[in-house]
C-alpha cells in the first residue's frame, strides 16, 4: 500500500499504532513533587540581582528597626532565634516570582523556594543549609516569613487587647468591641510605615531607569484605581453617624432578632463598578447591588507626567509611578494625596504642576489649602457648583472660573461657560469668547512669597487690556485709539460700582487661603488647560489600565492573603513590575533603534510630523468621545417616500 492511496482515517489509525507502541508516558518525579505551575530555574544571577534591589530599597534595616521598636513598646526581649527563611529571602522571591507574571501566592513561594531555586541561587541567598532535611514545610515556612514582613506595618492587628488572629471573621458585637479600643495612634504610625515600604519599593524600581533618563522636576498627577477585595460578606450599612445599622429578615415571622453578619476585611467597602459614576457611597442605596457595587480598597496612584503636552510622549522617557498608597473607599482621600506629595518632596522631586480630577477638586477647603501651603501649582477639573459665577467677590471683583474678573464684564461672557455646555457654542466659539473674558480679568500687580497675591482692575498699570471712565490711562500705556483694548461703557457702571475697592484702590490682595477651590495656574476650559488636563488624564488612565488589564491588579485570586497591609504588599509589588516593564521595554526600543542606526537601517516612521492616521470609526463619524458633545435627541428613523415614477 502506497502513501498516496492511504485515506485520511488510514492515516489516522496508522498515526495512533505508532503512539501507542512508544512509550506510555507519566509525570517526572520532580513535577509529582512540586505540583502543577511554573518550574522555571532561578539561577543565582537572578537571585543576586533583585537581592541587590531589594537591598537598595533600604526596607530591609527598617524592618529591623520597626521589630525592635514594636518590642520595647510591648515590654518584651530581644533575643530568640533568627527565622529561617529571612526578610530579604522572601522578599527577592516575591519581587521575582511578580516580574515573571506570577502570582503574590504564599504556594508559589513555596514552589520557588522547594524546586525552582538553583543550587547557586540557594548559595546567594544564604538558605543552601536547610536542604539538608528532605521533611521542611516549606509553604509553613514561606507563610510565616511573608506575614512577619506583613504584621510589621498591619494597623488592624492589635489594639489594647483586641486581638485579629488569622484574620477571622468579625461579628457585629465583635466589631463594635475592637472599633471601641482601636488606638488611633498606633494606626497612624503602621499607616505611615506601610506606606513608607511601598514607596521605598517603588523608588528602588525607579532608579533603575538609565541616568540620563531621570527626571527630578517634572509633574504629576494623581488618581484612583479600584483593589477588588477576595471576599463578599460586608459590614451592614451605616447611618449618618456612621454606626451599622443590624437588618433583620422582614419574611422570616418566627424571630425578630437581626440576621448575623461576619465581616473578614473591616478595610474594604463598597465602591461603584462603572468607572465615573456620581453615586459614590453606598450607604445612601435602598439596596446595594453586586452589579453595581463591589467590595474594594482604593488605591491611590501618583504618576509623573510630561512637562509640556505637545510633544509625543513615545520619544519621551517612560511616565512611572512615584508614589502609592492604599485605603478604604470615601475615606482619607485628601489625607492620602497629601502625604504621597510628602513623601515625593521628602524624597528630592520639585513638582511644577500637580493635576487631578473633579474627585479632588470638590474635597474642602483644607486640602487645598495644604498644596498651596507647600506652593504646588495645580491643573484641575471643576464640578458644577465650581462653573460660572461662583462665591468668590473679592473688593467687589466677580471670580468666573477661577478668575476675578471686572465687575462690569458683560453678563454674557460671565455664562459663556453655561451656553457652551448647552450646546449653544461650538468649541472654536467657545474659546473665542474665553479669550474676550480674559481681557477683563484682573491683572497680578505683586506676588509674594507666600502666595499671598495684588490684583489691580484692568484697566489700569502700563498694559491695560481694557480702557474704563472710572480709571485714568497711565502715561506711559499706549492710547486708546491705537491698542486693541475692550471698551467699558460708563451705562455699564452702577453707582456703588465706584465705591468698590477693585475700582478705587491701586490693588486689592488675595490671601493664599481665599476661594483656593477655585484658584488653579492656568484659565480652566482655556486651550492650554485643555491640552494640559487631557494629557495629565490619559496618562493616569493609561497607568490605571495597565495595572488592572496587563498587570490582573483586578483578579483577587492572584493576591488571595487577607487584610489591608498584605493588599499594601501586594499593591507594592504590582508597581514595581509595572515601572520595571515600561523602563525595559522603553530602553529595549532604544537600544533596537540605535543597532539599526548603526546599521544603516534605521527604521522610516510611519507618518511624518504633524500628519497623523485617523481611525475608520472617525472616518466615518461613529466616534462620540467628545468632551462636550452637542445635545442630541433620537427619534424613531423613517424611510423617506419615494417620489412616483414618471409616466
Amino acid at each position: 500500500m502506497t502513501m498516496e492511496s492511504l485515506s485520511w482515517d488510514d492515516t489516522v489509525a496508522l498515526t495512533l499504532e505508532v503512539l501507542a507502541a512508544s512509550t506510555d508516558g507519566g509525570l517526572t518525579d520532580r513535577e509529582i513533587a512540586a505540583g502543577a505551575g511554573s518550574m522555571t530555574p532561578i539561577d543565582a544571577d537572578l537571585a543576586q540581582t533583585w537581592l541587590n534591589r531589594l537591598l537598595q530599597s533600604r526596607v530591609l534595616p527598617a524592618l529591623v528597626g520597626w521589630r525592635r521598636f514594636d518590642r520595647a513598646v510591648a515590654g518584651k526581649r530581644a533575643g530568640g532565634p533568627q527565622p529561617d527563611i529571612s526578610d530579604a529571602v522572601i522578599l527577592t522571591v516575591a519581587l521575582i516570582l511578580v516580574m515573571e507574571e506570577s502570582t503574590v501566592r504564599v504556594r508559589d513561594m513555596e514552589r520557588a523556594l522547594e524546586h525552582r531555586l538553583t543550587p547557586e541561587a540557594r548559595e546567594v541567598l544564604g538558605i543552601a543549609h536547610l536542604y539538608d532535611n528532605p521533611f521542611k514545610n516549606w509553604y509553613f515556612l514561606a507563610h510565616r516569613a511573608i506575614h512577619r514582613v506583613i504584621a510589621t506595618f498591619d494597623p488592624y492587628v492589635a489594639n489594647d487587647g483586641f486581638q485579629r488572629t488569622k484574620w477571622k471573621a468579625m461579628t457585629l458585637e465583635e466589631r463594635q468591641a475592637w472599633e471601641a479600643n482601636l488606638d488611633e495612634a498606633f494606626v497612624a504610625r503602621m499607616r505611615a510605615r506601610g506606606e513608607w515600604f511601598m514607596n521605598a519599593l517603588v523608588e528602588m524600581s525607579i532608579r533603575q531607569q538609565a541616568p540620563e533618563f531621570r527626571r527630578r522636576k517634572t509633574a504629576f498627577t494623581i488618581d484612583q484605581s479600584q483593589v477588588t477585595a477576595g471576599v463578599h460578606q460586608a459590614r451592614w450599612k451605616r447611618d449618618k453617624d456612621g454606626n451599622e445599622v443590624p437588618m433583620r429578615n422582614k419574611l422570616d415571622t418566627t424571630t425578630d432578632k437581626a440576621e448575623g453578619r461576619r465581616v473578614l476585611a473591616l478595610e474594604a467597602d463598597w465602591a461603584p463598578k462603572k468607572k465615573g459614576a456620581k453615586k459614590r457611597n453606598a450607604d445612601d442605596e435602598k439596596r446595594v447591588s453586586r452589579v453595581k457595587w463591589e467590595l474594594s480598597y482604593m488605591a491611590n496612584i501618583i504618576i509623573d507626567v510630561i512637562e509640556d503636552p505637545d510633544l509625543d510622549k513615545k520619544l519621551q522617557a517612560p511616565q512611572l509611578i512615584r508614589a502609592i498608597s492604599l485605603g478604604t473607599p470615601n475615606k482619607r482621600i485628601g489625607d492620602h494625596a497629601i502625604d504621597l506629595l510628602d513623601s515625593l518632596q521628602a524624597r528630592g522631586y520639585e513638582l511644577t504642576r500637580f493635576s487631578f480630577d473633579r474627585g479632588y477638586s470638590q474635597l474642602k477647603d483644607a486640602f487645598h489649602e495644604e498644596l498651596v501651603r507647600r506652593r504646588i501649582p495645580v491643573v484641575k477639573d471643576y464640578v458644577d457648583r465650581q462653573k460660572g459665577i461662583t462665591n468668590g467677590a473679592l473688593g467687589g471683583a466677580i471670580m468666573v472660573e477661577g478668575r476675578y474678573v471686572c465687575p462690569s464684564t458683560p453678563f454674557d461672557l460671565l455664562e459663556v461657560t453655561k451656553r457652551w455646555e448647552a450646546g449653544q457654542l461650538t468649541d472654536a466659539e467657545y474659546w473665542k469668547e474665553l479669550e474676550k473674558l480674559e481681557r477683563y480679568e484682573l491683572s497680578v500687580h505683586e506676588k509674594k512669597p507666600d502666595g499671598t497675591l495684588r490684583l489691580s482692575c484692568p484697566a489700569s498699570g502700563i498694559s491695560p487690556t481694557a480702557s474704563c471712565p472710572l480709571r485714568k490711562l497711565h502715561p506711559k500705556a499706549v492710547p486708546d485709539d491705537e491698542a486693541d483694548r475692550v471698551r467699558i461703557q460708563r451705562a455699564n457702571i452702577s453707582d456703588r460700582q465706584k465705591d468698590y475697592r477693585v475700582c478705587c484702590q491701586t490693588s486689592v490682595t488675595v490671601k493664599p487661603t481665599e476661594h483656593v477651590q477655585q484658584r488653579q495656574m492656568l484659565r480652566h476650559n482655556g486651550r492650554q488647560w485643555f491640552k494640559t488636563y487631557r494629557s495629565d488624564r490619559s496618562s493616569s488612565e493609561s497607568t490605571n489600565d495597565l495595572l488592572q488589564r496587563d498587570h490582573k491588579l483586578h483578579v483577587t485570586t492572584n493576591r488571595p492573603m487577607r487584610g489591608l497591609a498584605a493588599q499594601q504588599l501586594a499593591l507594592a509589588l504590582l508597581a514595581v513590575r509595572s515601572n520595571m516593564t515600561r523602563i525595559i521595554n522603553f530602553e529595549n526600543a532604544l537600544r533596537e533603534q540605535q543597532l539599526r542606526a548603526a546599521a544603516g537601517r534605521a527604521p522610516q516612521p510611519r507618518k511624518k510630523e504633524g500628519e497623523y492616521l485617523q481611525r475608520s470609526r472617525d472616518r466615518r463619524g461613529e466616534t462620540r468621545y467628545l468632551r462636550n458633545p452637542p445635545p442630541r435627541e433620537l427619534v424613531p428613523y423613517e424611510e423617506p417616500a419615494l417620489p412616483e415614477p414618471p409616466a
